[in-house]
């Protein structure tokens, strides 16, 4: 059994506590904001995510890197449902009926150069099967559908995952509303306490400026849509300009987003982000006319030089940082590859391979 530290509370903080108390090992996590943080507090960026599980469609930003690490994260994210399913009786939210592309007809051409580009070989759906799968998508879109791939619920999966360690755990793991002061190989200090352990981890996300982290801000609106309105797949709008999505979100709402703007600024999302998101929506599903604006969020992604993931060990401390915006995609598989890399036992064969 290890003793391990882990400094950051967000996505990788939450699921390294989770395999590594289920594997038996002792975990304490210091993370400076609430366990659920609200709109005012400048929280982990998985709070903001989507959720995407896509590695098909994020193989054009992030290369086989991200492709190979997603691909082996759906299986994990699947079988870590299952098992926390059995813990607390519910599940991460996972949902993995396919993703599905749009594309306007003057913007077909660039679709097929796109797919080219990430090696994707479907066939456009046709007329019956867009409408059997998304009755509520505008007719004039050409669609096509990636099996397989879907979704997560972050604040579901987020949430889901404290509640299963503390089931697993004989003590307390979680340390909300604690600012670490200073930590290095083996030791964490906060404002009352000095603890050494066998490991530390940071995973403090765009906290990490020391090791070359930087922000890169993200915008999204939440909508109520028409009670008439449905969404069972993420959808992606394929044009040069408009990277965007539009997803399922907890209790029948719709998420949209997602900008990418070489920026910390974290102040409210502006105008212009505002309409672009809107007019995709409202040109991909022409019911969300009516939908309620709910919220807008802003966050910051951490990235590194490259926007590639990265973990370092230096002696007993280990940095792993750099999601950018593949956090949910990859994260399961990354860990995997740093407990591998530092011969942490699991008890999982599902975390061994």
């Amino acid at each position: 059994m290890k003793r391990i530290g882990i400094v950051g509370g967000g996505l990788l903080g939450r699921l390294a506590a989770f395999v590594l108390t289920e594997s038996g090992h002792a975990v304490e996590v210091y993370e400076k904001t609430p366990e659920n943080p609200g709109f005012s507090i400048l929280r982990a960026a998985a709070f903001t995510s989507a959720g995407l599980l896509s590695p098909i469609s994020e193989k054009d930003s992030g290369g086989n890197i991200i492709f190979e690490l997603g691909t082996k994260s759906l299986k994990l994210w699947s079988c870590l449902d299952r098992k926390i399913k059995k813990i607390i009786d519910e599940g991460l939210g996972l949902l993995l009926k396919g993703n599905l592309f749009v594309s306007s007809p003057a913007e077909v051409n660039n679709a097929v150069r796109f797919f080219n580009k990430i090696g994707f070989k479907g066939l456009p759906l046709s007329s019956g099967e867009k409408h059997t799968m998304e009755p509520n998508l505008a007719e004039r879109l050409t669609c096509w559908i990636v099996p397989n791939e879907g979704q997560i619920y972050p604040l579901r999966a987020l949430n889901a995952l404290v509640i299963a360690t503390n089931k697993l755990s004989n003590k307390s793991v979680w340390h909300f509303n604690t600012p670490v002061e200073d930590f290095g190989p083996g030791w964490i200090k906060t404002e009352k306490t000095f603890s050494n352990y066998d490991f530390v981890f940071d995973v403090r996300g765009v906290g990490a400026i020391d090791v070359g982290i930087r922000g890169v801000r993200g915008e999204v609106v939440l909508l109520d849509p028409p009670s008439n309105f449905c969404l069972s797949h993420p959808v992606r709008f394929l044009h040069p300009r408009f990277k965007i999505y539009i997803v399922p979100h907890e209790n029948r709402r719709i998420l949209v987003g997602s900008t990418e703007i070489e920026s910390e600024d974290v102040s409210p999302i502006s105008l212009q982000s505002a309409v672009d998101l809107l007019t995709v929506a409202q040109y991909v599903f022409p019911e969300l006319s009516e939908a309620r604006i709910l919220s807008t969020d802003v966050n910051l992604r951490p990235a590194s030089f490259n926007n590639q993931p990265f973990f370092q060990i230096k002696e007993n401390l280990v940095h792993v940082n750099g999601l950018f915006r593949h956090g949910w995609l990859i994260a399961p598989a990354l860990l995997l590859e740093v407990f591998s890399t530092l011969n942490i036992p699991l008890s999982d064969p599902a975390f061994t391979q």
